[in-house]
């Protein structure tokens, strides 16, 4: 993508023109307070670099303490967290960003002292081979139903806030991803086996999310953050998430987020694709239908210029110099320039745990 293509205004949908093409990705930085409230340094990192950007994505708001990624992170588990979210969304949207909140649970990937006690649930109980975790307890129909209606709460605490929307944490191995992966989905029932049972989680939460959208009488944005595949026995398959993008796509969601390393990487789980780029082959499967978001190793005019994709994520950079899309755009960065490995000194609390660039 071409940098003025890329800093030039971008219509997302019939309602919504972004400032530029330019995605702030979703960083935990367990910087928020203890009990998940809006914190200032929460509130001060996103008022630097909001004006920068189209979209801000706040990462990874817990819809439940069962589903918290890590203390320190941001919640909207209750409607006491309302008023802290709002003063986050005010900042973002004074920038001229549309402010995204991105909702998670965690599933399998926390543990009992992080959900302060509360059971750490997934769809089937298969202990995950990384992270701080134990063994889950396996969702039952009832907890699956009150897990979707809590991220139908948590998107009406998104609208109350005034954020423009919500991004669906389906990537890093989180509870949406779960559902879709055969090594830690073996349930038997409409939930498990087949890939339309795999789905139907996914396809759920989505259309009840869309129906709160529905209801609210000004635009309100849905995205959807995938990992493109699982590099693991019997994991998730790039075939099996095309099928979900395309799924997506008929829901009717506004963009499709894809959670890469690498910019410009292709599937190593789908080998007739092998040597095509996942975004091209994201962007073919939903066609002209859905934005398709790209990230990794971003932040340069060099990555830019190669990248391919709708919208352009970048989280690192952003960590490093708040300012960085100002010096691209007026200047450009070649290669070798790229600032990304260079650890901020710390203007805010906690250690970042989901760079999503």
């Amino acid at each position: 993508m071409k940098l003025d293509q890329l800093f030039s205004p971008y219509q997302l949908t019939k309602d919504v023109r972004l400032q530029n093409r330019l995605v702030m990705a979703p960083l935990n930085m367990q910087s928020s307070l203890f009990n998940g409230a809006v914190s200032q340094n929460d509130l001060i990192f996103h008022a630097r670099r909001a004006k920068y950007v189209g979209i801000d994505v706040v990462g990874s708001a817990y819809i439940s303490d069962s589903g918290n990624t890590a203390y320190g992170s941001i919640s909207a588990a209750d409607d006491g967290k309302v008023k802290g979210l709002k003063q986050l969304a005010t900042v973002i949207r004074q920038g001229g960003s549309a402010a995204i909140l991105q909702l998670v649970h965690a599933g399998r990937m926390t543990n009992h002292l992080v959900t302060k006690g509360q059971p750490v649930l997934a769809p089937s109980p298969v202990e995950a081979q990384h992270g701080r975790v134990e063994t889950p307890t396996e969702m039952t129909s009832a907890q699956i139903e009150t897990v979707i209606q809590e991220f139908e709460q948590a998107t009406h605490r998104a609208i109350d806030a005034g954020f423009d929307g919500v991004e669906l944490h389906g990537a890093n191995t989180f509870l949406l991803q779960q559902f879709m992966s055969p090594a830690s989905n073996q349930r038997t029932d409409e939930f498990g086996g087949s890939l339309a049972n795999r789905i139907r989680f996914a396809a759920t939460v989505v259309s009840r999310i869309m129906k709160v959208a529905n209801n609210v009488s000004r635009p309100f944005i849905i995205g959807y953050r995938l990992s493109p595949e699982e590099i693991e026995p019997n994991g998730l398959t790039f075939g099996d998430n095309l099928v979900l993008m395309k799924t997506l796509a008929a829901l009717g969601v506004d963009y499709i987020s894809l959670s890469m390393k690498q910019y410009d990487q292709t599937p190593t789980t789908c080998p007739e694709l092998k040597d095509q780029r996942v975004a091209d082959a994201a962007k073919l499967a939903v066609g002209d239908q859905v934005p398709i978001m790209v990230a990794g190793h971003l932040g340069t005019q060099f990555g830019f210029e190669r990248a391919t994709g709708d919208l352009m994520a970048v989280g690192m950079k952003f960590l490093t110099t708040p300012d960085w899309p100002a010096h691209v755009k007026n200047s450009g960065i070649q290669p070798g320039e790229n600032q990304a490995s260079r650890f901020p000194t710390r203007q805010f609390s906690g250690e970042v745990i989901d760079d999503d660039e």
